[in-house]
C-alpha cells in the first residue's frame, strides 16, 4: 500500500559483493542488480569453480545482529544484503550428503572434504581422539604426500592445525600413521577422509546453541538423519525424519512435534528471534531435501506467526536429494582438472606420490600458493637441503606460509622450541591485517554425567563414554565445544567494500552533481565562432537530507491506526444508526449486541450536550 515504486535508474544500478571460497583463495567480486535472484548469484559462483553438482552448497552470509543466513535463491539479493557491511558471501557446504562416495565427480568430494576439514578445526565435527587423530592423517597425507625422512624432520606435524584441542601426543600419533599411508595420492586420502567422517554422529552438523525445558544448555543439530541434541560429549537425542510430525517456532521457542504416542512435543529456547527462525529454516530446509521424492510436491510452510507478526513462510527450491542423485548419473563431460590449495605450500608433494596414480584417477594435482599480501614468512631449510647453500633456494621452496585463516593458522615458530634437528631462522615478517573476529559470547557446555561412574552403554546412539576418562584421560571423548566464531563474517581490512546504503548514496551524490553541472553551463555559442555566454551563477539549492527509515515507519503506523479507527467508527454508525435492511447487517447487529450500552451512552452524552446549548 505505501510501497515506494522503483524507478528504472534504481534497477539499473549496479552494487559489488565479495564470495570467499573453502580453500581460502583469492575472493572473487561479483556485480548484481536491484532486482537479481539469489540463484542467478549462486550460478555464477558455481560456474567459476566448474561445479556441476551444486545442489549440496549454498551462499551463507552474516547479517548486522550476526546473525548467519543462507543466500534463498528465490529472492533478490538486493533485499537479503541490504544494509550487510561488508557484502561478503561464503560459498559453503549446505547439505552434507549421508554417503560422500556417491558423488559423481572429485571436484564435488573435494570440495566437501574442505568443508570437513573447517569443521574438524573447529570442533563441529566432535569425534574420539584416536579418530581425530586418523582425519588429521589423512590430511597431512593430501597435503604433503608420502612421509621423507629427509623432507620431514621430526616436529613437521606441528606446522598443522588441523585439531581444536592439538598436542603434541597427537602430533607424534599423527606422524606414526603418516607413515603407514605411503602411496596414497591426495583423491585417495580425501576419500578416506571422507568415509571416515561420515559414519561420525556430528557429520554435517551446525551446532545452534539452545536451552532445554530445564534451562540447561546444550546443542541442536540438524543433519541427514534428523534433530540430534548434544549435551558433553554424548549424543543425547535423536529425532528421524520420520518421527517427526511437524517444526514450528514461537518466538524463541524451536519446536518439534514427534510422532510417538503420548509425548509431548520437544521444545528449546534459543538465544535470539532471529536464532530461532534460522534454525527452524536450517530444519524444515533440510527435512524436505533428505525425504522428498520429488521437488515438485514440495509444501509451502509458515510458522511464528503472533498477533503482531505474520511468521515467516518457507518455499522449498532447487532439487531433493533423491534428484540431485539421479542427475549426477546422467553427467557426460570428463573429470575437470582442478587446483589443490596447499595450506602450507613450503611442504611440496612428492613427485613418486603424485604421479603413481594419476593416470587411472584423472586428476590434476597442482598447488595454488597464497597471495603475497596474505602470509606470514618464516624461513624453513630441512637438513638435508642445508648442503645445497641458501643461494641455490628458489624463494617459493625456502619460506614457511602461514595464512591467516584459523584453520591454519601457526605460531611464530611453527616448530617448537627444538635445537637440534631443524634451523630455523626469521626473516623480516610481512603480516597482513588479521580478519576480524566474530564476537558471539557463548556460554561453554558442561559436561553433564548423567550415568553412574563406569557406564558404558549408548544412550539413543550416543557414543559410550566411561565417566571416570572425562576427568583425566587425554584419550577420552571430547565434550562438544565447536567454536562458535563465525569465519564467514571475518573482514578485508585491506579493501573495505561499502555498504548498500553507501553505494545508493554515493551514487545519488554523482547524479546531483552531474545533473547540477548540466544545469549551469550555458548554451553554446552563437555561428561564427563567437564565445559562447558566461555561465549563470549557480543556485543554492540544495537537496534536503532523505528521511530516516524510522519516520516513514511512524508515519505509516499512524496513518494505518488512523484508518483503522475511522473504519470502525463507521461500521458503527451504519450498524446502530442506520435503518438499512440487509442480511449481512442484520448478522452484525446480532453479533454486536453488547456494544448497546456503548450507543445508549453516546445518544444520552449527545442530547445531554444539546439540551445545554438549548
Amino acid at each position: 500500500m505505501f510501497r515506494k515504486r522503483s524507478t528504472k535508474g534504481e534497477v539499473q544500478t549496479e552494487y559489488s559483493c565479495s564470495i570467499r571460497f573453502l580453500d581460502d583463495s583469492e575472493p572473487i567480486q561479483l556485480n548484481f542488480k536491484k532486482d537479481t535472484l539469489g540463484q542467478w548469484l549462486f550460478d555464477r559462483v558455481c560456474e567459476k569453480l566448474s561445479l556441476v553438482e551444486k545442489d549440496y552448497f549454498g551462499l551463507r552470509y552474516v547479517d548486522a545482529e550476526k546473525q548467519r543466513h543462507w543466500l534463498d535463491p528465490l529472492k533478490t539479493v538486493y533485499k537479503q544484503l541490504k544494509g550487510v557491511n561488508p557484502m561478503v558471501l561464503c560459498f559453503r557446504v549446505k547439505f552434507y550428503p549421508e554417503d560422500p562416495m556417491k558423488l559423481h565427480e572429485e571436484i564435488t568430494r573435494y570440495y566437501l572434504y574442505l568443508q570437513l576439514r573447517r569443521d574438524l578445526h573447529h570442533g563441529r565435527l566432535l569425534c574420539s581422539p584416536q579418530d581425530a587423530v586418523h582425519l588429521a592423517s589423512y590430511i597431512v597425507q593430501s597435503e604433503v604426500g608420502d612421509y621423507d625422512p629427509q623432507d620431514h624432520p621430526p616436529g613437521y606435524i606441528t606446522a598443522f592445525k588441523m585439531l581444536p584441542k592439538q598436542n603434541s601426543k597427537m602430533e607424534d600419533q599423527i606422524q606414526e600413521l603418516h607413515k603407514t599411508l605411503k602411496g596414497q595420492v591426495p583423491a585417495e586420502a580425501e576419500s578416506n577422509f571422507l568415509k571416515k567422517a561420515s559414519v561420525l554422529d556430528t557429520f554435517g552438523v551446525d551446532p545452534h546453541q539452545v536451552k532445554d525445558q530445564r534451562g540447561d544448555q546444550l546443542y541442536l543439530g540438524v543433519t541427514h538423519q534428523g534433530i540430534m541434541t548434544f549435551r558433553g560429549s554424548r549424543r543425547t537425542q535423536l529425532h528421524k525424519w520420520n518421527q517427526i510430525r511437524r517444526i514450528a517456532y514461537e518466538a524463541k521457542m524451536f519446536i518439534v512435534h514427534v510422532n510417538v504416542a503420548e509425548q509431548q512435543p520437544h521444545g528449546y529456547k534459543c538465544l535470539t528471534v532471529g536464532a530461532c527462525k534460522y534454525l527452524w529454516r536450517c530444519a524444515v530446509e533440510q527435512q524436505l531435501f533428505f525425504t522428498l521424492a520429488s521437488s515438485c510436491n514440495a509444501p509451502k510452510l509458515k510458522s511464528g506467526g503472533t498477533l503482531f507478526s505474520r511468521g515467516s513462510k518457507f518455499r522449498f527450491s532447487g532439487r531433493c536429494q533423491i534428484e540431485a542423485l539421479s542427475a549426477s548419473e546422467n553427467i557426460k563431460r570428463s573429470e575437470p582438472k582442478f587446483p589443490r590449495t596447499n595450506s602450507l605450500p613450503n611442504f611440496s608433494r612428492n613427485k613418486h606420490t603424485s604421479e603413481s596414480k594419476s593416470s587411472t584417477l584423472n586428476t590434476s594435482i597442482m598447488s595454488e600458493p597464497v597471495p603475497e599480501d596474505r602470509r606470514r614468512y618464516n624461513v624453513y631449510l630441512a637438513p638435508s637441503r642445508r648442503a645445497q647453500g641458501m643461494a641455490e633456494e628458489t624463494p617459493n621452496q625456502s619460506f614457511e606460509i602461514t595464512r591467516t585463516e584459523a584453520a591454519v593458522d601457526v605460531p611464530g615458530n611453527a616448530f617448537g622450541a627444538q635445537t637440534s634437528s631443524p634451523i630455523v631462522q626469521e626473516s623480516p615478517v610481512l603480516q597482513a591485517p588479521l580478519a576480524a573476529e566474530e564476537k558471539f559470547d557463548m556460554q561453554k557446555v558442561q559436561a553433564v554425567s548423567a550415568s553412574a561412574p563406569g557406564q558404558k552403554t549408548p544412550v539413543n546412539g550416543s557414543v559410550p563414554v566411561d565417566s571416570s576418562f572425562l576427568e583425566t584421560s587425554i584419550d577420552s571423548m571430547p565434550s562438544y565445544q565447536p567454536n562458535m566464531t563465525m569465519d564467514d563474517e571475518e573482514e578485508d581490512e585491506r579493501t573495505p567494500k561499502p555498504s548498500l546504503d553507501e553505494q545508493i548514496k554515493q551514487l545519488e551524490e554523482q547524479y546531483e552533481k552531474i545533473t547540477s553541472d548540466q544545469n549551469h553551463i550555458a548554451p553554446g555559442g552563437k555561428v561564427g565562432g563567437a564565445a559562447p555566454k558566461a555561465n549563470p551563477a549557480p543556485t543554492s539549492s540544495s537537496k534536503s537530507p532523505p528521511k530516516s527509515m524510522c519516520a516513514t515507519c511512524c508515519k505509516v503506523l499512524t496513518y494505518s491506526i488512523l484508518f483503522a479507527v475511522l473504519l470502525m467508527v463507521v461500521t458503527f454508525v451504519v450498524l446502530f444508526y442506520t435503518k438499512f435492511d440487509h442480511p449481512l447487517l442484520d448478522e452484525g447487529r446480532k453479533q454486536l449486541q453488547f456494544l448497546e450500552p456503548v450507543k445508549h451512552y453516546i445518544d444520552d452524552s449527545v442530547e445531554a450536550i444539546a439540551n445545554k446549548f438549548k
